[in-house]
């Protein structure tokens, strides 16, 4: 059998989209698994062993570009997904531009989810999608799209090569990785308060800290370097690939982050994560790997330091059994 999976925006999505993949795969044994995404979730799907195929595509390109183009961009992919014969088109995204993609593929069975009080065309499906239930977390609703038993095992698979440029960009040891950075201010904990507890972790646990964001959120990083007591035991990632970020949190005893899609790369992972959420919703983004917690406040500034340090100190004893050697 031959699928077609759609998801095609938001890197977080994307991570907890993977492990309901891997069940559709696991159910359908000799079944060939295409993705198509948009192009920076791509590098994430590549590391999950159940995808056989990632297409990517530049959506926002696509959508703010000149119609002509668009227009263009978008009869070659449904001629190169129409080549591709596929048995299975199932619609993970629920825009009508996806559940036009879907029905355009020709496929014989077309289903997928439907949004919540969203725009839906329900000509594009012979198969009832799956209404979405805001009531459950993101990865829980994916699961309950591909209504297969749950995938037992991991999602992503890091590869040799990266998992040596880990270990060699990092210092010995155990050490507690922070995720500084997020889209919008309203969700970015400020990096005083970030630098406390990574000097609280240094001190407490004789650990090293790395401190990861996307190049938007240099500054932050910087601004916590300069707020450190101890500015020697802190190493600074702010210009990594999405496999590289991937490979760092793999490594990591620990992972705090704000709410934004790299923060899922922890439990994605099997490492414990604590996430901090303020204008976000943690009943459906939460961290859901074992031992995953949050922390809400809105401002997020009122989360506060001693708030954090409890929850890494509860959480710390337990992740430092983990198994570094991946």
């Amino acid at each position: 059998m031959k699928i077609l999976a759609i998801r095609l925006a938001r890197l977080g999505d994307v991570i907890l989209l993977l492990p309901a993949l891997s069940s559709l795969k696991q159910a359908s044994p000799g079944s060939h698994l295409t993705f198509l995404t948009g192009h920076r979730c791509a590098p994430i799907a590549e590391m999950c062993p159940a995808i056989d195929k990632v297409i990517s595509v530049d959506r926002v390109a696509m959508r703010d570009g000149p119609a002509w183009k668009a227009i263009r961009g978008m009869y070659g992919l449904v001629r190169s997904i129409r080549r591709e014969h596929f048995d299975l088109v199932m619609d993970f995204h629920g825009f009508r531009e996806t559940n036009l993609l879907t029905w355009l593929s020709g496929a014989p069975i077309r289903t997928g989810m439907k949004r919540y009080l969203e725009p839906h065309l329900g000509f594009c499906f012979n198969k009832a999608p799956v209404p979405e239930d805001k009531t459950l977390h993101v990865a829980e609703m994916f699961q309950r799209v591909v209504q297969v038993p749950h995938f037992a095992g991991n999602a992503i698979a890091i590869p040799e090569d990266l998992k040596q440029w880990a270990a060699g960009a990092v210092p010995e040891g155990p050490w507690l990785a922070l995720y500084v950075d997020a889209p919008v201010p309203e969700r970015i904990w400020p990096p005083e308060k970030f630098a406390a507890v990574a000097d609280f972790v240094i001190a407490n646990f004789g650990a090293s800290v790395i401190v990861i964001s996307g190049k938007s959120g240099k500054d932050q990083a910087e601004k916590l370097l300069a707020a450190s007591r101890n500015p020697g035991k802190l190493k600074i990632f702010t210009d990594v690939t999405i496999p590289q970020m991937t490979a760092l949190i793999a490594s990591a005893q620990l992972l705090v982050s704000n709410d934004t899609g790299p923060m899922h790369l922890g439990p994605a992972t099997g490492v414990r994560t604590l996430g901090l959420f303020s204008v976000g919703y943690p009943e459906h983004f939460r961290p859901n790997g074992p031992g995953g917690r949050f922390l809400r406040a809105n401002p997020i500034e009122r989360i506060e330091v001693n708030e954090v340090i409890d929850a890494v100190k509860e959480m710390w004893p337990i992740a430092s059994g983990r198994d570094l050697r991946y």
